[in-house]
């Protein structure tokens, strides 16, 4: 296990792109260094698309589009809200999605294969689902739900985390949600496993928490404990790694006292983990996805209003935004397979 530590700012006043803020609530950014080209990952809910596109062009058209999946037809798959690209063994590079799908039918989790762009694995999940990652070295799925997991007319219980885990480790897990291990956290939408630390993270309604993977004696996952919380007034949105310092950011949507997007660090505290350095960023009320790239330019989504969650652009503290005319952008994510 590699320990984090608490790593130096570069942190500057950057130019920042409108997309909805206000100057009192300015995205800023650490200073980018020399000029490289990263993609960026979307959600797209007005075609229930995942589009990657080059940060170095504004132009969002499809002729700049580098990779593209399109989700199932079916509610279950209605409004993609969550992409992460992960490398496997078996598999090679894979795809995470969530949709949302409806409170009646459910919404969905996926892993999908990102050269023959096929559904290796998928699971009906109730109660919104918002995020999801797969752990490293074990590969178990884990989703994010918001809401009341209702699952048919049988099976109720809060928003949290659904861990689908394999059979054996880095295998595929069972698709049903019943046989999951469900941890409940009101109203979670955001989940990330930290390879630094060994540690999940994830995000919600008053929380942003870290998780220890429990293992048996014979190496094999089989649940989750708490390592530590930091409160917060609202309910979390976003998640994500800040590649360029090794932070954290997340977003607290609302008008709430702790709105706005927040960096924080996780350290190893001698004989025990916390969070640290927690500071906001930035007081824009709706940021529904807030990231980084390893050159510090820093990307987000910043909804207008509680009601329009999507935008028809993504901002770039670097000046500009990457446009697609009738989009509805509410992911984004630095495409890369490294975790952190």
């Amino acid at each position: 296990m590699r320990r984090r530590t608490l790593l130096g700012s570069t942190a500057a006043a950057g130019v920042v792109a409108a997309t909805g803020g206000t100057v009192a609530g300015a995205l800023v950014a650490a200073e980018p260094a020399a000029a490289a080209e990263y993609l960026v990952a979307t959600t797209e809910q007005k075609t229930n698309d995942v589009l990657v596109f080059s940060h170095s062009t504004t132009s969002w058209t499809d002729s700049n589009v580098r990779w593209r999946w399109s989700a199932p037809s079916g509610s279950t798959w209605t409004n993609l809200s969550d992409v992460k690209r992960r490398p496997t063994a078996a598999w090679g590079d894979v795809v995470l999605v969530t949709a949302s799908g409806t409170a009646s039918a459910g919404g969905k989790a996926a892993m999908i294969d990102q050269s023959s762009k096929s559904v290796v694995w998928s699971a009906t999940v109730p109660g919104n689902p918002h995020a999801v990652e797969r752990i490293k070295n074990y590969g178990a799925i884990v989703v994010a739900s918001s809401r009341a997991r209702q699952y048919s007319s049988s099976f109720v219980d809060g928003g949290g985390l659904s861990l689908f885990i394999p059979s054996s480790n880095g295998g595929k897990p069972g698709t049903s949600y019943s046989g999951s291990v469900k941890y409940g956290f009101e109203g979670a939408h955001g989940v990330l496993y930290d390879t630094s630390s060994g540690l999940l993270l994830a995000v919600g309604k008053g929380e942003l928490r870290a998780y220890h993977l429990v293992v048996n004696s014979s190496g094999h996952l089989t649940g989750l404990k708490l390592a530590c919380k930091t409160t917060f007034s609202g309910t979390g949105h976003d998640l994500q790694p800040d590649y360029a310092s090794g932070k954290f950011f997340y977003t607290v949507g609302g008008t709430g006292a702790n709105h706005g997007v927040w960096e924080v660090s996780l350290l190893y505290a001698g004989s025990s983990w916390v969070f640290s350095g927690k500071k906001r960023i930035s007081t824009s009320t709706y940021v529904k996805a807030y990231g980084s790239l390893p050159n510090g330019v820093r990307f987000y989504v910043d909804a207008p209003s509680e009601s329009q969650y999507w935008t028809t652009s993504v901002g770039f503290s670097s000046g500009g935004a990457g446009k697609r005319t009738g989009a509805k952008f509410y992911k984004a994510r630095y495409w890369t397979t490294a975790f952190v």
